[in-house]
């Protein structure tokens, strides 16, 4: 009996472990590209947390530009439009780059995006760097920057500007609608300009975990 039991274990360990098998990498060419519906409302996702993240970067420059006697006497002051146009609104584009940068170089995802399995490539299918990520960026805003100083050098006007920036803002993702724009697959106007594409992921398979009651009962775990 031991002998058969010593045989038994080196034929066993003489047997080589299967391989699992890994999953086949999907190519981005494979992949449905995202609609404008889902890309909007991952905007709307990443802009809460972008809405929050300035908000305070605010706070902290607002707190040591302001006068020590005006917070001292809790009075209300009015920041110059020099302070306004030349730091609070460039710190403010400097984050809502650094977001997209960081998030875009590091996976192809947003927290939003990661929501929608949403990712975003090259036209190669590699990830961005910071330069890809700089051209995507200045490509969204090509159109909106336009029709708003278009909209101020005829109006004049603080809403007619705030206006046309946003007909600009949603022309970028009215590009993929246009006839002439069938021969590009249906890709956005910013994606055209940046060389990039925002395709949609399928969804992961779900693993069943073994349920145990009180972690006494239940399904029995391998």
């Amino acid at each position: 009996m031991a002998r058969s039991n010593n045989s038994f274990r080196s034929r066993s360990s003489k047997s080589p472990a299967r391989p699992v098998a890994a999953p086949a990498a999907v190519s981005p060419e494979a992949l449905p590209r995202a609609g404008v519906g889902l890309r909007l409302i991952t905007l709307v996702y990443d802009g809460l947390l972008l809405i929050a993240l300035t908000a305070v970067l605010n706070t902290i420059l607002i707190a040591f530009i302001t006068p020590g006697a005006a917070s001292d006497s809790s009075t209300l002051t009015v920041l110059s439009p020099a302070v306004r146009h030349g730091l609070i609104f460039p710190a403010t584009v400097l984050v809502i780059f650094a977001f997209y940068g960081y998030c875009w170089t590091r996976s192809g995802q947003t927290l939003g995006m990661q929501t929608w399995r949403l990712e975003i490539r090259r036209d190669d299918g590699r990830l961005m760097g910071w330069g890809d990520s700089l051209l995507r960026c200045a490509a969204a805003s090509v159109v909106p920057v336009f029709c708003g100083l278009a909209s101020w050098l005829v109006r004049g006007d603080a809403t007619a500007f705030g206006i046309s920036v946003g007909v600009g803002f949603f022309f970028n993702y009215a590009w993929r609608w246009l006839p002439l724009n069938q021969a590009m697959q249906g890709r956005c106007l910013h994606d055209l300009m940046s060389h990039t594409n925002v395709v949609r992921l399928p969804p992961k398979p779900k693993q069943r975990k073994a349920y145990r009651f009180l972690g006494l009962f239940g399904d029995r775990e391998d």
